[in-house]
């Protein structure tokens, strides 16, 4: 499905990301681990051309390293940013239509996200900058379900938020995998994260040091001890 050769990300003389490789499978969840700084962030912003890199990028066998962000999204792509990013001045519903100015059937997707997170359709009408931290994060997930991803990329999507909270997100991305749609999921929370992705990266400053089936990096004691917290 998504295949990345050679990714290197620089901010001046800066090397964030130093010519990592991965691959993400149709219907796989693949996850990005690593502590602050290790390079998490602007591995999905090289990725989607946010920010300027160096790389080979490949969906679908065909070769996007030159496509720009907008066509990126056209093509399925979508990133789920850190922070959220929503627009506190919009309704939930109106932030949720943002998503599908691009790319996605708007009445249909809204239906589908309504469906995976009952409180937004609750809270459709209410300023977004009201809605609570986990409200919130669940309208920016909903925000990018609302383009058809083939591909979502999540940027810390448990930052902040109370477990029960992270535990509905973390079920709605399961749900999402049996539909088929592949995720890309950058987490601090790495055991949360590694207990319902497929196969794993642990990036340290910028490379990538680990890797494997993300069940045996759970248990493997060197993992556990340098990166768990266990």
């Amino acid at each position: 499905m998504l295949e990345i050769k050679n990714l290197f990300v620089n901010y001046g003389h800066v090397k964030a990301v130093k010519g990592i490789s991965f691959r993400l499978e149709k219907g796989e969840i693949v996850s990005i681990l690593g502590s602050n700084g290790a390079g998490k962030t602007s591995t999905l912003m090289g990725i989607m051309n946010i920010v300027k890199s160096d790389r080979e990028i490949y969906f679908k066998g065909e070769n996007i390293s030159k496509d720009k962000t907008t066509k990126l999204v056209k093509r399925g792509l979508i990133l789920c940013p850190e922070n959220r990013r929503i627009f506190p001045g919009l309704t939930v519903e109106e932030n949720l239509k943002m998503g599908s100015f691009i790319r996605g059937d708007e009445k249909n997707n809204l239906e589908k996200v309504y469906n995976l997170f009952p409180i937004l359709k609750n809270r459709k009408k209410q300023i977004a900058g009201s809605l609570s931290g986990g409200e919130q994060q669940m309208l920016a997930v909903g925000r990018a379900l609302m383009g058809d991803p083939e591909v979502l990329m999540l940027d810390e999507p448990s930052l902040g938020l109370a477990p029960i909270i992270i535990d509905e997100i973390f079920n709605v991305l399961i749900e999402l995998k049996k539909q088929g749609i592949s995720i890309l999921l950058v987490e601090q929370n790495a055991i949360k994260a590694l207990k319902i992705s497929n196969r794993a990266y642990i990036l340290e400053t910028g490379k990538i040091v680990h890797s494997g089936i993300s069940k045996e990096l759970l248990y493997d004691e060197k993992i556990k001890k340098a990166y768990l917290g266990r």
